[in-house]
């Protein structure tokens, strides 16, 4: 069967003639013959979409026609857990043909999931957290599934996290395997290896992470610590894989209206920002003695000044307690608000205490962040998308895959802090700036001069992924400094 050969084409007929009303654009229809084709007999597929491309349609087509040629006895389907909630039920009531395809959410306390995975369904809905304790149950009884659908499979990037270890336990139980992202490797080539894993159980970069590591990567860095790549590695990486994974991208695919930045920078007042500065220097100290934003230093000085630069830290002693430092970036957010006179906007903030200043500003301020239910995610998803909520404050990391809010009639988004992750940031955007949204998306990046968030905000711009991307952004950033730029 050839890339475009399949049951599959515009207008969606299958092979018995039953017509559809999903109605694939062409890409959509090449993307589904190619799944088709790699496990019609079994097997596996990765799909790198970029967001906005419809990889969850797609999915649900697929997922409907193994269904009705009785192929499958069902999928199980890993999401995060906003994705579980905000996805991919209002996708298959959004389209007729689908709406057949029953759903069942295994989520919950213990007894609560047990009753779902009894419940006959075409799709079992999961989050990661969800899949050890699929693991451990499995060992006594039949799981009713024997298609795996992994959205978001960065989340199994990490070889050694117990997610991942779970998914592999339960590999035996698939027939058919599919995993969907758009960014397979947010920190580097490293990244593919568990990922792959999951699509083909190691026939292309091994079964051990430690052959994947001595066959493509040298150990180097401070301690020796890092796998760096080895020259050519890449090449030889993406030519190894290439047969189970599509890739489609936003640009090559869509005509997607123009996406326009607005950089608004705020000046710290000067006792401030001289604190700052003292910080800043504490934080040069230990990259010069060859520390690496690690999760641990990253969370000491570097953190620090990304919190700074926002307007606020957390007490050292109780991170339950916040210290205002500046209102700075909470003003430039009120007068964009202002600026775009009631039109919806959706404002990013990375720390609790400075969703704490934006609500001393707008006081029933409704947010999604890692303190919101799954539930309560989803309604706010529905109010904005229903037009219904002027302004909606997010946790980037809280909202970054899959869900759909370009429904709604807002186009705006700050950015009172950068994410340092260039995956977050753009999957962030994303959310309006995909298929189906009408207008000019605006992204706002608020940016406090002299500070740490230029080096962000430089990584961001590079389109780099990965840390090494973000210490030299850092260096840059502090040559500029030093020479008065």
């Amino acid at each position: 069967m050839g890339p475009q050969e399949g049951p599959f084409k515009n207008g969606l007929e299958y092979s018995e003639g039953e017509a559809v009303r999903f109605e694939p654009h062409e890409y959509q229809s090449l993307a589904l013959n190619w799944i088709w084709g790699r496990t019609i007999q079994g097997g596996g597929a990765a799909l790198f979409l970029d967001p906005g491309l419809g990889k969850t349609a797609i999915t649900l087509a697929w997922l409907r026609m193994l269904s009705s040629l009785k192929l499958h006895r069902g999928a199980l389907v890993v999401a995060p857990l906003r994705v579980v909630y905000s996805v991919w039920r209002q996708e298959r009531d959004k389209w007729e043909q689908f709406k057949d395809l029953r759903i069942s959410l295994v989520h919950g306390p213990p007894a609560q999931r047990l009753a779902a995975l009894a419940a006959p369904a075409d799709i079992y809905l999961v989050n990661p957290d969800g899949v050890p304790w699929l693991a451990k149950i499995a060992k006594d009884r039949d799981l009713p599934f024997d298609t795996l659908v992994v959205d978001e499979s960065s989340a199994f990037k990490t070889w050694g996290a117990r997610r991942t270890k779970s998914l592999r336990v339960l590999q035996k139980t698939f027939r058919r395997r599919l995993v969907l992202t758009g960014t397979p490797a947010p920190n580097g080539f490293h990244d593919l290896f568990a990922q792959i894993f999951l699509v083909d159980q190691g026939q292309r970069l091994g079964t051990a992470v430690g052959q994947f590591r001595n066959r493509y990567f040298y150990r180097g860095g401070y301690g020796g610590y890092k796998y760096i790549l080895m020259e050519g590695a890449d090449k030889r990486i993406e030519s190894a894989i290439q047969d189970v994974c599509l890739r489609m991208s936003a640009e090559e695919y869509l005509d997607l209206p123009e996406l326009v930045h607005n950089d608004v920078w705020v000046d710290l007042p000067g006792p401030i920002l001289k604190r700052y500065k003292k910080l800043e220097s504490l934080m040069f100290l230990e990259l010069q003695e060859g520390k690496d934003l690690t999760p641990l230093n990253a969370g000491g000085k570097y953190n620090l000044c990304r919190q700074f630069a926002n307007g606020g830290v957390y007490d050292n002693e109780d991170k339950s307690i916040s210290h205002d430092i500046h209102q700075g970036k909470v003003e430039a957010v009120r007068e964009i608000v202002g600026e775009l006179q009631g039109k919806p906007v959706l404002i990013a903030f990375q720390y609790r205490h400075d969703l704490q200043r934006l609500r001393e500003v707008w006081k029933d301020l409704p947010s999604i962040d890692g303190r919101s239910s799954g539930e309560e995610a989803a309604v706010n998803i529905e109010r904005w998308n229903a037009g219904e909520l002027p302004r909606l404050a997010v946790q980037p990391q809280s909202l970054s895959h899959g869900v759909n809010m370009q429904s709604g009639p807002g186009r705006d988004v700050i950015w009172m802090g950068l994410s340092d992750s260039l995956e977050t940031y753009l999957q962030l955007n994303a959310r309006l700036h995909r298929q189906g949204v009408t207008g000019q998306v605006r992204i706002h990046r608020i940016l406090a001069r002299k500070t740490v968030d230029a080096a962000v905000r430089a990584r961001i711009e590079s389109k780099e992924k990965g840390q090494g991307a973000l210490l030299e952004a850092l260096r840059e950033y502090r040559k500029k400094e030093e020479a008065g730029e």
